[in-house]
Formats: structure tokens, C-alpha cells, sequence
């Protein structure tokens, strides 16, 4: 699964074309298919990487014969999978870390490692139950339940021993909604979403999450339908999460929120709750996706700004110190967001008076901190270590949105 050869793919490393896809220029469709590849061929490289850097040869062995046994496709799914990235960053972070002498850095190496191997031998299973065939995992396994790596297929066993795929509930015909797989029902303390109270779905509350998941991406493809075809390319999976009940008598805490080690997913605190509107919905989804698809763009071109928590900037929008990746990812995504409901207004002229008062407050929040008097670019720390171009690009975001905004105070 080769990267195509195109004049236009080739370009895909230079960050104008991150402004492309944000103002949907014409290429942005083979730039977004580019990306994508980029990041398959970047995920192949990190784990023939880990295939000849680890000292486990056994293991070592084990995970080249699994790997080995799936078709391409196959490949593809477990290469592109949120998993599989979370642990190569692992053993990665351990080769690093770890003085390599005389098998330096193997035991650490070896965590990581044996969870690959174990992601192969899911997909492996998976594959096996397409074609009609239990493999050794499943038989071996304890559990009654196994997902897919990439979320979005689970094997079920019965009563009787006997294993079945199921496949998990999708929005927009391929992205995966999860509710139940131990990814969802994990309790991570630095997560604003996973360090919450997991309460059971109710089955009324499934399908009112979906529905409304459902209309808000299919809005979202009437506004501008680049931007549903961004989130169907660069999310695969939905982490949904139960906090508070519906009837609960409690102030409404709900969130959405991007991994940057789970490229593909993002996740969804209390959404199915009755006053998260389909308009927040919407936002959620564009918001998290645009730091999906700029994930995916730094994982096989290099990072946007240099991984250094202790180089902070003071944020326009929400006024609290935060990396400057984290700063940067922020201006594209209320760039988006601004985009996007923009295009909803002018497409949409029957829209109520609330819905209609909804977008225009996210508007004002979304353009705000471009509206201030200094740069964008100036408040980046000189000694930030930036990738060439972006600061520019900042910049030139910003005069596009103030040159609007001054359009309509003296219109």
C-alpha cells in the first residue's frame, strides 16, 4: 500500500497546505488523501523501527510472523489505529530514555512491545472471523469480548464457545460510536473525559446519542462538505462517555476532547444529556477533528512547534497559559469553527431564533482572539522552536479574520 505518486501529495509536507484545507481550496481533497498516506508510511516505519531496535527477539519474532499474516488492508487498519500509535510512542519513548549497552533499554522496551504484539493478534482474529475461522487468540482467550484495534469491531462469545463479530454503531457510515470497549471504560486521571464517573447507556440514550450525533455531522456536510469528508478521513472512533444521567438535577458538565497520542478518536463527555444541542455537536466534532487531522499531519511531517511544555502562551481565547503546540492547534481549530458556523448561517436561512442566537455567540467566542490588537505570531516565545512558515501563517489567519470583522463594523 504504496503512497500514490501526484505532484499535489508531494507537497503535503509544507503547512500552507493546512490553510488549504481549512478554506477548502481546491486541492484540499488530494491533500487530506495525502496526509493520510504519509501517516500509514510513517506508522510502517516506526514499527520496522521497533522490529529491529528492540532486544526481545523472541518477541520480536512473534510480532513479525503476526504482522506478517495480515493482508494489507488489514495492515493498514492496525498501522492507522489509535493503539497502536499510544504504544509505539511507548517503546519509542523507552528506546530514548533508556542507555543502550549490553541490552540496555530491553525490559523497558518489553511492555510495549508484547502490547503490539497482543494489538496484532486482535486484528489477526478479527481477520480470521471475516474468513469463517476462529484463530488461537479467541480460543485461548478468557474474555467474552474482543475490539478490533481500531474500534470499530468487536468479537462476541456465546454461551456455546462460539465467536461472532459484531459491528459497533457508525455515524456518517463510517465512524465508529464506542460505548463499552475498555478503551471507553478506562479511567485515565489526566483526562478530562476518562477521569470521570462511568455510568452505564441507557438503550434510549444510545440512540438518542446517535441520532444526534448523526444530524450534526450530516449538517455539517450540508454547511461545507469538505469538512464532513475531514472528519470521516481522520476520525475512526468516537469514545462516548456517561457521567451524569439525563434527569439528573445537577449543573450540565459536559466536554469533548483530542488524545494527541490516540490520533483517530476523539471523545465525548454527557452529549447524550438533552441540553447539549445538535449546534454544540457540531462544534465538538469539528473542533476535535481539526486536532486529528493536524495530529496526523505531524505525525509523519514533524510537529508544529517544538515539544516543550515549559514554553507557554497566554491564550486569547480562554486566557490560560498553554504550550505553544497547543496554541498554534488552537488558532486553526476556532479558525475552522468560525468557518463553519458561518456557513451555516448563510445556507441556512430558516433557522430559529435560539439556534440562530446559539451560533452567533460561538462566532464572537470563536473570532475573538483573532480580534486582538498585537500578531498572533508575537505572542509565540522567541525562543520557541517553530516550524518554518507557521508563524506567517498565524499572521495571515489573523488579517483574514480581522479584515472580515472590520468589513462588517463599517459596512
Amino acid at each position: 500500500m504504496d503512497m500514490p505518486v501526484d505532484g499535489v501529495l508531494d507537497g503535503a509536507g509544507d503547512v500552507r497546505v493546512l490553510l488549504g484545507l481549512a478554506q477548502v481550496d481546491d486541492q484540499a481533497a488530494s491533500i487530506a488523501d495525502g496526509i493520510m498516506w504519509a501517516r500509514l508510511r510513517a506508522m510502517r516505519g516506526h514499527l520496522h523501527r521497533i522490529f529491529s531496535g528492540s532486544g526481545s527477539d523472541l518477541l520480536v519474532a512473534a510480532a513479525k510472523e503476526r504482522y506478517g499474516q495480515l493482508t494489507p488492508a488489514h495492515q493498514a487498519r492496525v498501522l492507522l489505529s489509535s493503539e497502536f500509535c499510544d504504544r509505539q510512542m511507548a517503546w519509542n519513548h523507552a528506546w530514548r530514555r533508556v542507555p543502550r549497552g549490553e541490552g540496555g533499554g530491553a525490559s523497558e522496551q518489553v511492555g510495549p512491545l508484547r502490547d503490539i504484539f497482543e494489538i496484532l493478534c486482535r486484528e489477526h482474529a478479527i481477520a480470521g472471523l471475516l474468513g469463517g475461522s476462529t484463530d488461537e487468540h479467541l480460543r485461548r482467550s478468557e474474555q467474552w469480548q474482543v475490539y478490533s484495534p481500531a474500534g470499530d469491531v468487536v468479537a462476541l462469545k456465546g454461551e456455546d464457545g462460539h465467536w461472532r463479530l459484531e459491528s459497533l454503531p457508525t455515524i456518517g457510515g463510517s465512524v465508529a460510536v464506542d460505548f463499552d470497549s475498555p478503551s471507553a471504560r478506562l479511567h485515565e486521571p489526566r483526562s478530562g473525559i476518562l477521569s470521570q464517573p462511568c455510568l452505564p447507556f441507557l438503550a434510549a440514550e444510545r440512540t438518542a446519542l446517535l441520532e444526534k450525533l448523526e444530524r450534526a455531522l450530516g449538517l455539517i456536510d450540508a454547511c461545507e462538505p469538505f469538512y464532513g469528508q475531514l472528519i470521516r478521513t481522520f476520525v475512526r472512533r468516537i469514545i462516548v462517555r456517561k457521567s451524569q444521567s439525563d434527569g439528573d438535577a445537577v449543573s450540565l458538565h459536559y466536554g469533548s476532547e483530542h488524545a494527541p497520542r490516540h490520533p483517530g478518536s476523539l471523545r465525548l463527555l454527557n452529549f447524550h444529556r438533552t441540553q447539549v444541542s445538535v449546534e454544540a455537536c457540531m462544534e465538538s466534532l469539528m473542533h476535535e477533528s481539526t486536532h486529528n487531522f493536524l495530529a496526523a499531519w505531524e505525525l509523519s511531517q514533524g510537529f508544529l512547534a517544538g515539544n516543550d511544555d515549559s514554553v507557554r502562551v497566554i491564550s486569547p481565547w480562554s486566557g490560560n497559559p498553554i504550550p505553544a503546540s497547543s496554541f498554534i492547534h488552537a488558532v486553526f481549530v476556532y479558525y475552522i469553527c468560525h468557518r463553519l458556523h458561518e456557513q451555516r448561517l448563510q445556507r441556512e436561512q430558516a433557522l430559529s431564533s435560539a439556534v440562530r442566537g446559539f451560533i452567533e455567540g460561538r462566532l464572537a467566542v470563536c473570532a475573538a482572539g483573532f480580534l486582538i490588537a498585537r500578531p498572533l505570531s508575537s505572542l509565540l516565545p522567541a525562543d520557541a522552536a517553530l516550524r518554518p512558515g507557521i508563524a506567517a501563517l498565524l499572521d495571515e489567519m489573523q488579517a483574514g479574520m480581522r479584515g472580515q470583522y472590520a468589513a462588517k463594523v463599517w459596512a
